[in-house]
């Protein structure tokens, strides 16, 4: 397939992207998942108390400044801040699914249907459509890759990469399986000990950078409260929450949270014809075996939101990249039709919180439309919605970390 041929797969990939940030635009609703609506919490808490309050622990700082920042310019400019907010995840959008393209063209006999399998993945749109830091934190982590394996010895490449590396990492701090990565490749691969160390080092000194200016200023208002006095109490905030699941809680909701990438029959085409795809893990692939690998083990530790995995779920895209099986069309069209409708096999009894399942076989509402409704009847009371994010958040935090 020509580089010229290929083109159209961005540009088409593009075109439904927008096609499906319009409405979401127009109704200006950052998310379903709370999340979104503690990341306004944090600014506010911070303009109302000059104090920095993660949105969740560990913290996500970066992201969280950009998201204070952009509400501050709508703010000032008198625009709606939502709606800036959503552009900006847009944007963000945009820019994945090219740099994802741009993969695809550097792997010699790409199957671009497996491009498009990743761009129309429900979890990858409704991440890039929602005020989340996975998108921010993937997008210059998959740069950071992108840099090292395929634009070697470029100016300034070195620069580029620690950079990309420290704001994945500083907005989200699994992405240190990003920095171990890349580490590991220019260690192994390139022969090279020094530009390991110097990257290694570089990207750990800027991420921990940040998050020491921000923790030293919630640690500041810790220390005004009484409430710590020592820096070595601020440990607390890397402790784990939601990680009090048994064995067989944890393990189904590891492999149910799987099936919304693909939907439920592309997921079981998916499993049924493995042994057929080209799984080759050699040379540069290893090192996408190893994003798979260790994305999906951190997962497992904290099987929580679907986003979680897209770093996991696009690096084993790229494992496949090069396959012909017949079953990818199917898979597509699957994947496709999942946004809208999907033949899911199981209910739980809450979204994003579920405490019990039931097996069924149902064509329900697919999770593309599922989140869109969700999050447009969330935002029926978006105001206090806010204001309670910013009271919550500020009671958790007040008396210590809120995970302990």
């Amino acid at each position: 397939m020509t580089n010229f041929n290929s083109k159209v797969y961005f540009y088409f990939s593009s075109l439904i992207s927008l096609l499906l940030f319009i409405p979401v635009f127009i109704n200006s609703n950052i998310g379903s998942d709370w999340d979104s609506y503690a990341l306004i919490g944090t600014y506010e808490n911070f303009i109302k108390y000059n104090t920095y309050i993660p949105s969740r622990p560990p913290g996500f700082p970066t992201y969280e400044l950009l998201i204070g920042l952009l509400i501050y310019v709508s703010e000032i400019l008198g625009t709606n801040k939502e709606q800036l907010l959503l552009f900006f995840h847009f944007l963000l959008l945009i820019s994945f699914n090219y740099l994802i393209y741009c993969f695809f063209k550097q792997i010699k006999n790409s199957n671009f249907l497996i491009y498009l399998i990743i761009i129309f993945s429900p979890i990858y749109l409704i991440s890039g459509l929602s005020i989340i830091d996975y998108f921010f934190g993937n997008l210059f982590g998959f740069l950071a890759i992108y840099l090292v394996l395929y634009l070697p010895n470029q100016k300034y490449q070195n620069f580029y990469v620690i950079i990309a590396l420290s704001l994945s990492i500083s907005s989200r701090l699994s992405n240190l399986i990003f920095l171990g990565v890349i580490f590991l490749y220019i260690l192994i691969k390139n022969n090279d000990f020094k530009l390991a160390i110097l990257v290694l080092v570089s990207t750990l000194i800027i991420s921990s950078t940040v998050y020491f200016y921000f923790y030293s200023n919630l640690f500041a208002f810790y220390k005004i409260s009484g409430i710590y006095s020592s820096w070595t109490e601020m440990f607390c905030i890397f402790n784990l929450t939601n990680t009090d699941h048994d064995l067989i809680n944890r393990l189904g909701r590891f492999v149910l949270k799987q099936v919304p990438f693909l939907g439920t029959l592309g997921s079981m085409l998916l499993l049924t014809n493995f042994l057929k795809l080209d799984f080759d893990i050699k040379n540069k692939k290893f090192y996408f075996f190893l994003l798979f690998l260790l994305f999906e083990l951190s997962f497992l530790r904290l099987p929580t939101e679907e986003g979680h995995l897209i770093p996991a779920f696009i690096a084993f895209m790229f494992l496949i990249s090069k396959s012909k099986n017949k079953a990818l069309i199917v898979i597509l069209i699957s994947v496709m039709l999942s946004n809208f409708y999907d033949l899911k096999f199981y209910e739980v009894d809450k979204i994003d919180s579920a405490s019990t399942i039931n097996l069924s076989l149902n064509i329900k509402e697919g999770f593309l439309i599922e989140d869109y409704n969700l999050r447009n009847t969330i935002a029926l009371e978006k105001l206090f919605h806010y204001k309670n994010s910013q009271v919550t958040l500020y009671d958790a935090w007040s008396s210590g970390c809120p995970n302990i």
